[in-house]
């Protein structure tokens, strides 16, 4: 039967290129490292590696392990960490405007005692190939992720609204110069998706990597776009920037998202203790 210590050692072979840096990595001697690499692959009856140089390189067959054993690893961890319910061992991962905006008020609100040691923020897609990967343990995204292994649950709601700053009231949206973010982030897919059949396919003058950025742009007057309230509420407070046709607002549904061979740890509920979803979401 294969066991978890031969997983481990194949896996950080995988990750430093030779049995002599995993057996440092998974804290074994040199021998007792190949050892393990010789026994799974002689139970596997294949070699998972080719060796190039010094380096041992993944083959066809360590690559159709490689996900399999990632996993069991993961499923082993989280088995122990049912147990452990005062454990703030989670990783998140929050797509941008969550992550810049909506996830810090609420772990402001939740107590001194934080429910996870590390928030990852980066694009939607980006959060889904993470969380493919084992790499997060809860995914807070403001797209979709359509993978079959990942399960979106609706978690709360978000409006989205057109901002300018002022001298562009009389003019056409559809003519104005949009600043979109990146493709792959959740806003982008959904200012396309929802904006499309009012205004067109739009083309944008300039794409930022960040919501902040297109904030700071529109404030500026380089142009307009589709920013979530969460990001531009004081500017409008302020008046510093204007709403554009609020009878285009979008509502948008924000997701959690998780994968479905990790089932639901005791640090995961605690998260969601402090996050919880809006019941009208």
């Amino acid at each position: 039967m294969l066991s978890l210590r031969q997983l481990e050692v194949f896996l950080a072979v995988i990750e430093t290129g030779s049995t002599t840096r995993a057996a440092e990595a998974v804290a074994l001697s040199q021998s007792a490292a190949s050892n393990a690499l010789s026994e799974l692959e002689s139970r596997l009856g294949q070699k998972l590696f080719d060796r190039v140089g010094k380096r041992l390189v993944l083959n066809a067959s360590g690559r159709a392990l490689q996900p399999r054993a990632r996993a069991l690893l993961v499923q082993a961890r989280d088995a122990e960490a049912l147990f452990t319910t005062g454990s703030s061992q989670l990783k998140v991962g929050a797509s941008t405007t969550i992550g810049n905006y909506l996830l810090p008020r609420l772990l402001g609100a939740s107590g001194h005692t934080l429910p996870c040691e590390r928030v990852e923020i980066a694009n939607t897609d980006e959060i889904a190939e993470r969380m493919l990967r084992f790499e997060l343990d809860l995914g807070l995204i403001e797209g979709r992720a359509l993978h079959p292994d990942l399960v979106m649950t609706p978690w709360r709601q978000d409006q989205m609204v057109i901002v300018a700053a002022s001298g562009y009231e009389n003019s056409r949206l559809e003519e104005l110069p949009w600043i979109m973010r990146e493709r792959g982030s959740g806003t982008r897919s959904v200012v396309e998706q929802e904006l499309f059949e009012a205004l067109g396919a739009l083309q944008p003058v300039l794409e930022l990597g960040s919501s902040e950025a297109i904030h700071n742009a529109v404030r500026a007057g380089v142009g307009v776009s589709c920013l979530s309230r969460h990001v531009v509420q004081q500017s409008l407070q302020s008046g510093e920037l204007q709403v554009l046709a609020p009878e285009l607002s979008i509502r948008r549904q924000l997701y959690l998202l998780r994968h479905r061979q990790r089932p639901d740890t005791a640090a995961v509920a605690r998260f969601l203790e402090c996050c919880p979803a809006e019941p009208d979401c």
